[in-house]
């Protein structure tokens, strides 16, 4: 039986899942029986059937009771329906990789909205995804009011109760303390925000907001932990902040996928990388593909401006550049011509588009990497060229010709 509560369910591309802390369940979200987050944006036109909404929801309780048979035999003989528990957070967030798994793979980006302890168990779940290398989708990761360092509340709680739940939200408690040292090791992260209430009791700002999170990713918010995920309406930060992170991801997807057809109309014949292939002799059916490479980098460029993005990018720059060096090395050592050097280095790129130049961004594909090269060589320096024989002048007489 599946643990997903849908609240819109159109086939979309793209989901935004709803996870609850401890005590919780769908009036975590609600305001009133009316008004609640997930239907908020269920209404929010700017969405439109972009995404479908489902929350997580799993059985969370303070108490230990199993019901009121007389012994543990009967209750363990007597029913037919099965006993919930209080599951720790590394048992729940299994059970949301399964989820993950079976129900969600289809998804192209999944972003998980997470409250309180809810935020343990996302973080867990892509923890694992990534430890057993498994092919995800989670593209990101709302924090609101999460104990990542636990809560003091929690830890007087345990004190007085046996609740599992709460022992893995007290301060210190080792089920923290392993995904915080887990999560600094990921190679790759999803979109993050980390939200935090100023007046909140419960879960402290030192806690919502882990050491190695910069400034950029985390925001406060004029509210308590449990009004934290309760939006009263589409003019709310909590709600404006969710919206625009989803609106972001869903934009990258599909400009990247979907770009424009490329149509030739002269824009780019007085860039560097264009008269740079002039002066070399480089075929002009080459340099109009090259165009239309420079084209789809340039629109890559233009989405992906986050500083996590630009540092991404900036990697894939270097390594493309070593790309270049070393086939243009071997070019002029085997008196290759400048055609031949353009289809080795644009080989070369395809060749380890998923190896050497795999990115954190998942969306960019050969084809912006190759513009990428282009975009390098849109400079006056001589850092890339086609020819020996390119020189500064001839670019710039080139230029003034044009």
């Amino acid at each position: 039986m599946s643990m997903l509560i849908w609240k819109k369910k159109n086939n979309a591309k793209h989901l935004i899942l709803f996870i609850h802390g401890l005590k919780g369940g769908s009036d975590t979200w609600a305001v009133d029986k009316i008004t609640s987050f997930p239907q908020l944006i269920c209404e929010d036109e700017d969405f439109c059937d972009a995404f479908d909404i489902a929350c997580f929801e799993y059985f969370t309780n303070f108490t230990n009771t199993y019901g009121k048979s007389r012994n543990l035999l009967a209750r363990l003989f007597t029913s037919l329906t099965k006993k919930e528990v209080n599951l720790p957070v590394d048992e729940l967030s299994e059970l949301l990789v399964g989820e993950c798994q079976i129900n969600l793979s289809d998804y192209s980006n999944i972003i998980f909205v997470a409250h309180s302890m809810g935020g343990l168990i996302a973080k867990s779940c892509i923890i694992k995804m990534h430890e057993r290398d498994l092919s995800h989708n989670i593209t990101g990761f709302i924090s609101l009011a999460v104990p990542h360092s636990g809560s003091e509340t929690a830890s007087w709680a345990s004190m007085v109760s046996s609740n599992v739940q709460l022992g893995d939200l007290s301060v210190f408690s080792k089920e923290t303390d392993s995904l915080n040292r887990r999560w600094v090791k990921l190679s790759k992260l999803p979109e993050l925000k980390f939200l935090y209430g100023s007046y909140d009791s419960i879960v402290v700002k030192a806690s919502a907001i882990p050491v190695q999170v910069s400034a950029k990713e985390s925001i406060a918010v004029q509210e308590d932990h449990s009004t934290i995920c309760k939006p009263k309406d589409r003019d709310s930060n909590v709600y404006l902040i969710v919206k625009k992170l989803a609106l972001e991801i869903h934009n990258k997807t599909e400009l990247i996928s979907s770009s424009p057809e490329f149509k030739d109309d002269k824009q780019y014949d007085n860039e560097f990388f264009v008269l740079k292939m002039i002066v070399a002799d480089v075929h002009s059916d080459i340099s109009k593909h090259a165009k239309e490479y420079y084209y789809n980098a340039e629109l890559a460029r233009n989405i992906f401006t986050s500083d996590r993005d630009r540092e991404t990018l900036s990697v894939l720059y270097r390594k493309i550049r070593e790309i270049y060096q070393t086939q243009y090395h071997d070019s002029i050592a085997n008196h290759n011509t400048a055609n031949q050097l353009l289809a080795a280095i644009h080989k070369k790129i395809e060749d380890e588009d998923k190896v050497k130049l795999s990115s954190l961004l998942d969306t960019l594909d050969s084809v912006h990497k190759k513009g990428m090269l282009h975009q390098l060589a849109n400079k006056l320096d001589r850092d890339i060229i086609w020819s020996p024989d390119t020189s500064l002048d001839s670019l710039n007489s080139l230029r003034g010709q044009k």
